[in-house]
């Protein structure tokens, strides 16, 4: 989850910088890196739950008792 997080905040620090660079305003840009962070982060939140690594509470349960 630390690495996702990391690595989102990475990617949106780059695409501020790289829409700065070509010619968008301070506003745009962070938007732009805002953008990026939130689409990264959904992506990798995505696949760590599709491999099961994101366990949801309440997902296990115990057996029931016989007789229920």
């Amino acid at each position: 989850m630390l690495l996702s997080f990391v690595s989102s905040l990475l990617i949106a620090v780059v695409a501020g910088v790289l829409s700065c660079q070509t010619g968008a305003r301070v506003a745009g840009a962070v938007l732009y890196g805002g953008g990026a962070f939130i689409g990264w982060m959904t992506l990798c939140l995505a696949v760590l739950t599709a491999l099961g690594l994101l366990g949801v509470r309440g997902e296990a349960r115990p057996p029931s008792p016989p007789g229920d």
